[in-house]
């Protein structure tokens, strides 16, 4: 089966405290991936907290800068918030130029705020099967018989708009979502083409040292790489997260 159905992979990254940010870190990181994302626009973001008890309702408003790297060809982009890194990439190749691009931003981080813990690391690839031709149902050559047979419990297929799962997991040092099935996206109109969706999203228990970034992500990308392998047939669908 040809085509490449990595759809889109997110690295969201959540330190403890606040992130340097200032301009000379700007301009490193700018400089350092111009080639992958040569856009840049500061925008400012308004969050609105409310606070409700028997007494009265309160509002507590806060305001913060959201830096945004991107590019208007590939759609891929790098968010810096205070407290947190976003990396969304829609124009994927191969995992190790991923991590190139991710170990660029970070060291850029690091050599100013190494004493920070990443609080949180969270990797997500979201793969979107899409052929254009066939019985929308019939799925048995590329995905796992227990991830599709629920489609027994159907008796008129012809009536479905969309059946979509879940399992979750709790490994020793990281959490795994798991959603798959026919997403439809011509929903609420009933399936009528050959759709399936495969969405891995793992994140972890523990804070680590900014240092120690890429272990982490090489042991949730192990991961999903894994899930994705026992969900299909290998010899008709191939990997593209590699």
């Amino acid at each position: 089966m040809s085509g490449n159905f990595l759809k889109q992979v997110i690295l969201r990254l959540d330190f403890q405290g606040e992130i340097d940010r200032s301009q000379q870190v700007l301009d490193d990181i700018k400089r350092d991936v111009s080639d992958i994302l040569p856009e840049f626009e500061t925008r400012e973001i308004i969050s609105v907290e409310m606070t409700i008890d028997q007494a009265q309702k309160s509002t507590n408003e806060k305001r913060y800068k959201l830096f945004l790297l991107h590019n208007n060809t590939t759609n891929n982009s790098l968010i810096l918030e205070p407290s947190a890194i976003i990396f969304d990439i829609k124009k994927y190749n191969n995992y190790d130029e991923f991590k190139g691009f991710v170990q660029k931003v970070i060291r850029n981080l690091g050599e100013r705020s190494q004493s920070i813990k990443v609080s949180k690391t969270g990797l997500r690839y979201i793969n979107q099967i899409i052929i254009d031709e066939g019985d929308p149902f019939d799925l048995a050559e590329l995905i796992k018989e227990p991830l599709i047979c629920s489609l027994n419990f159907i008796q008129n297929r012809s009536e479905l708009s969309r059946s979509v799962g879940v399992m979750e997991l709790n490994k020793s040092d990281y959490y795994v979502k798991f959603q798959y099935g026919w997403f439809n996206s011509e929903f609420p109109n009933p399936i009528a083409k050959k759709e399936f969706v495969l969405d891995y999203d793992c994140y972890s228990k523990n804070e680590i040292d900014i240092s120690s970034i890429n272990g982490q992500i090489n042991i949730l990308h192990d991961e999903i790489k894994n899930l994705f392998e026992q969900s299909t047939n290998k010899e008709n669908l191939q990997y593209y997260g590699r």
